[in-house]
């Protein structure tokens, strides 16, 4: 199957998903996750894209990727660091990333604006939360929320809250991840109402979940950003 088919497919179970539940599909976001995808196959998903009207925006997890890629990407197209982020690469990936949706920890959290205020760049930046509570993943619990979002109220001349992004673990039934969208949304849900939501940009909080397998049921429950790589670039070789 063609690039611009899987594009064609996925934009379809998009559409299905938020009208489904009343929502607007052009509000969610495809992030097309590239890694380990060639230059070629990113030009032949930008046609597609740009056919259907898509926003173009790219998902790399790997800063040694974003490094080679980045000279092709131009300045109309994202480009979102959505895998770890370790401290040595902070620098790198605020010079390259239009935005960094994995930031897990304090430490990386103010490595990115230290680095943000020396080019003078204001960061866009998501927080990523270990709502699955798995080991293997990193981020905040929704409890370590309340400081980081303090310290994020400092950084705002440096940072550009704009939602909160979560990595499930993997379990082959794509509706075991349904609890865990939801408890994103009444994550999100809690924080409004604790008038926490001034601190994002626009006062509104972005959620960033939902890949190739389960992408249509995070839209089902709020997913305003969707992380879809194998769905159309297929499987990784």
């Amino acid at each position: 199957m063609s690039i611009e088919a899987r594009v064609n497919d996925v934009l379809q179970k998009l559409r299905g998903a938020a009208t489904k539940v009343g929502r607007d599909p052009s509000r969610v976001t495809v992030v097309a996750v590239s890694k380990t995808k060639s230059v070629e196959a990113m030009c032949e998903y930008v046609d597609a894209a740009t056919k259907l009207s898509l926003p173009v925006v790219f998902g790399e997890n790997y800063l040694q990727e974003v490094k080679e890629k980045r000279p092709h990407v131009p300045s109309d197209q994202e480009l979102h660091m959505i895998g770890p982020l370790q401290s040595n690469k902070a620098r790198d990936a605020v010079r390259l990333c239009d935005v960094i949706e994995s930031v897990h920890s304090l430490k990386i959290l103010e490595l990115v604006a230290k680095e943000a205020a020396r080019i003078n760049k204001r960061q866009r930046v998501f927080l990523q939360v270990n709502i699955g509570q798995d080991e293997k993943k990193s981020g905040f619990t929704p409890q370590d929320l309340a400081e980081v979002l303090n310290m994020c109220g400092k950084l705002q001349s440096e940072i550009r809250l704009e939602g909160l992004m979560t990595i499930l673990p993997y379990d082959d039934n794509p509706e075991a991840s349904r609890p865990h969208f939801k408890a994103m949304t009444e994550l999100r849900a809690r924080l409004i109402s604790e008038g926490r939501a001034n601190i994002f940009h626009n006062h509104t909080i972005l959620l960033s979940m939902g890949m190739s397998d389960d992408f249509a049921i995070a839209i089902e429950e709020g997913a305003d950003l969707v992380r879809v790589g194998t769905a159309i670039f297929g499987a990784r070789g």
